[in-house]
């Protein structure tokens, strides 16, 4: 699958984004939730570009995705698990509970002793929607190929209709009914726009991402957002429409290289980075004095932690377990299934492992 370094910059800016929206939000004013809808789009946009390929079976699909999220949140989910049992005064609203593990394991929403829909891991939110985004895109290869991104947006708009009219205040009703679901479609026309060639000079392309991202910023520091899909997901769409445009100007020096990197990681630093940047703010006063993670040296200290920290992570965590899992889902014999039987697909890569969103997912490591 073809790479595209412009999105695996721009999933870097997403997680470092996220990154200091976590650094800021005691304070009365923050930005950088959006980053969240940038990484929906561009698992539309990825998640379009792997389905491209005509050879793709169902099952490789599922393994492909299966083996790039589940390892490291696993891990991560099960060691808040363990923390909450060992020292809970730790954690704030994250108790030992056994059913509430199997449910964040296992994707299922549910609302947390502080009432909010989160699993223990609490950013792992954005992967309950990453996983309906993949299951419902792989009963639509599964049944119909041919127009597999259109069936694709309409089974999430039954979901989003079903939960609207559901008229109740479970979690069902609440989760599904957010309208961020319709960024994956959108990263569905992301794609169709790009592989059908509009193009757009590249100091025209770089306005435009520079003021959809400004636009983001701005609504979300002035609070002003009641509608993520229209203030975030539109304005996503445009960034990553105009980034693609830039793809002939990366260019190969030591601070492409760096984003690269940290967009590959990004999945691990998304993950991660809220107890990095919570272990800063407690450790870092004691070894610097007068030192403020709000501040501005504070912060860019912050974020440079967070950022180390989760690129390690993924370097000797992430990336071994998602090549092994990668590996053994592989060699799981094909189940042929009548829709999904294609000739050779066991021997064709479709580079998905590369990507996240978030796998992000182009190098798909969340998004």
């Amino acid at each position: 699958m073809q790479k595209l370094q412009s999105l695996t910059v721009l999933r870097a800016v997403a997680a470092t984004t996220v990154i200091f929206f976590h650094i800021m939000s005691p304070t009365a004013h923050t930005f950088g939730e959006f980053g969240v809808d940038i990484f929906f789009v561009i698992s539309g946009f990825v998640i379009a570009l792997v389905l491209d390929n005509p050879k793709l079976t169902t099952q490789r699909f599922l393994a492909d995705r299966i083996a790039r999220i589940v390892p490291l949140y696993w891990v991560l989910t099960l060691s808040v698990f363990v923390g909450a049992l060992i020292a809970p005064e730790l954690l704030n609203s994250t108790t030992a509970d056994f059913v509430n593990l199997l449910k964040s394991l296992f994707f299922i929403p549910y609302r947390k002793e502080s009432g909010q829909i989160f699993p223990m891991l609490f950013v792992g939110w954005t992967l309950n929607y990453e996983m309906l985004f993949y299951v419902v895109t792989a009963v639509s290869l599964m049944l119909l190929r041919r127009h597999r991104l259109l069936f694709t947006s309409a089974l999430i708009l039954a979901i989003f209709c079903t939960a609207k009219a559901w008229n109740s205040r479970d979690v069902f009703t609440a989760f599904y009914s957010n309208q961020r679901l319709f960024e994956f479609p959108l990263g569905f026309m992301a794609y169709q726009l790009w592989k059908f060639g509009i193009p757009i000079k590249p100091p025209l392309a770089g306005c435009m991402a520079v003021a959809a991202y400004g636009w983001m910023a701005y609504i979300n520091w002035h609070d002003l957002s009641n509608a993520p899909l229209l203030y975030y997901g539109l304005p996503a769409f445009v960034l990553i429409g105009s980034t693609l445009n830039l793809e002939s100007a990366m260019g190969s020096g030591p601070l492409t290289r760096a984003a690269i990197f940290i967009g590959n990681a990004s999945y691990a630093i998304y993950l991660s980075h809220p107890y990095c940047v919570e272990a800063a703010r407690k450790l870092l006063p004691d070894a610097i004095e007068g030192f403020d993670p709000t501040a501005p040296l504070g912060v860019v200290l912050t974020m440079i932690v967070a950022t180390a920290m989760g690129a390690a992570l993924y370097q000797f965590v992430d990336w071994p377990l998602h090549r092994h899992a990668r590996r053994l889902l592989h060699a799981v014999p094909d189940i042929r299934l009548r829709r999904s039987r294609t000739a050779g697909a066991s021997d064709t890569d479709t580079g998905a492992q590369e990507e996240p969103a978030g796998d992000l997912p182009v190098n798909e490591d969340a998004n």
